[in-house]
This record gives structure tokens, sequence and C-alpha cells, in this order.
């Protein structure tokens, strides 16, 4: 995984995974998948994967997927896969585009935390004991990041936002009170989380 910004130039090949912002530039090839935001450049081929924000520019060949997230990406070749009119803040469509996984009216979600069971960043930590309900004490329904609980469909997303982390854990909310916040990874936060259990980091059941 590469995290590239400023004016940096980055190749990836094999299935290599890379976050561009800024200016960077990025040849992608083989199964690579580039995550492109700001004014950053793509060039993609063979079976590369683009997800371009802000004023990407991606020049990708015939079999390169380009999911479009911007009307201000400009694009040339690939299949485009335009989710600009998706509302990604209406929590059904979120878990829809995302898989996150629906169970009756709530929804699963994976969280990444220390040995403690403890995450926070920047801010007070917060500690999800296994078979409790927690609740955010800043709680405030908007679609912006912070306030609130904070979790992702799948285990490597949330591994993005704590790439320290050393356990996983899988926690449920109402589907009703989730409010989805855009972009990439993926993320949503809620009011409570119920910790339903220990997971490995893939989110397989523990034996």
């Amino acid at each position: 995984t590469v995290w590239a910004s400023g004016s940096a130039t980055v190749s990836a090949y094999g299935s290599a995974t890379v976050w561009a912002s800024d200016s960077a530039t990025v040849s992608a090839s083989d199964s690579a998948t580039v995550t492109a935001s700001d004014s950053a450049t793509v060039t993609a081929y063979d079976s590369a994967t683009v997800t371009a924000y802000g004023s990407a520019t991606v020049t990708a060949t015939n079999y390169v997927a380009v999911h479009l997230h911007s009307a201000s990406v400009t694009v040339s070749g690939g299949v485009v896969i335009d989710v600009t009119a998706l509302d990604q803040t209406d929590p059904i469509a979120w878990a829809d585009y995302t898989g996150a996984q629906i169970d009756g009216a709530d929804v699963l979600l994976y969280k990444a935390v220390d040995a403690n069971l403890t995450a926070g960043h920047g801010y007070t930590p917060t500690t999800y004991p296994i078979g409790e309900t927690v609740t955010a004490p800043d709680w405030k329904p908007t679609s912006d990041c912070g306030h609130g609980l904070h979790a992702s469909p799948w285990p490597e997303q949330a591994l993005a936002y704590a790439d320290t982390a050393t356990r996983m854990l899988l926690v449920a909310c109402p589907l009703a009170d989730l409010r989805p916040i855009p972009g990439s990874p993926a993320k949503a936060k809620a009011q409570t989380f119920r910790v339903l259990r220990e997971v490995n980091r893939d989110g397989s059941e523990i034996k």
C-alpha cells in the first residue's frame, strides 16, 4: 500500500494499492488499485482499478474499471462506473454500494481497536467492551467525520483508519441511525454500537 501526495510519482503493479492526492502522478498496471483525488493524474492499464474524486485525471485502457465520484474528473478510456448521482449519505444506498451487511433493522460494521479494545485519533479514546453497547457522548447526526462512533463495512477499510490496531471487532447499529461519511475508504458513524464479538483481521470468526 502506497500513499502518494504532493508532486510524488508512483508506478504500481501486481496487486499494489495506491492512494493518490494533490498533484501526484500514478502509473498502474496488472491488478493494481488506485484511489485518486484532488488533481492527481493516473494512467491505468491491464486490469487495474481506479476510483476517482475531485479534479483527478484518468487515462485508462479498455478493460480498466474507473469508478467516477466527481463530475470534475477527466476520464479518457476505461469502463466508467458513474456513481456521481448516488446519494452516499443515504444509509440504504450506502450499504448497497459498499457491501455493508444488513441484518434485519441493523447494519454490521467493523471496528479496528488496540489490545485494550480502545480506539481514538486526536480525541478522547473510546473503549469497546465485547457484548456491551457503547454510546458517543458528542453525537451529531451529520455526514461529517467526527462527533460519533466510526466503523467500516470491511476490516481492511477499518484498518486504513487505524493501521496500528491489533484487534478487530464486529459491531451493529440501527440502519436508520447510521450516518455514512462520503469518501474512501468507506466509513460511517452512529451514536451507539453494540459490540457483538471479536473477529480475525479478515472478519472471520475466531475459533
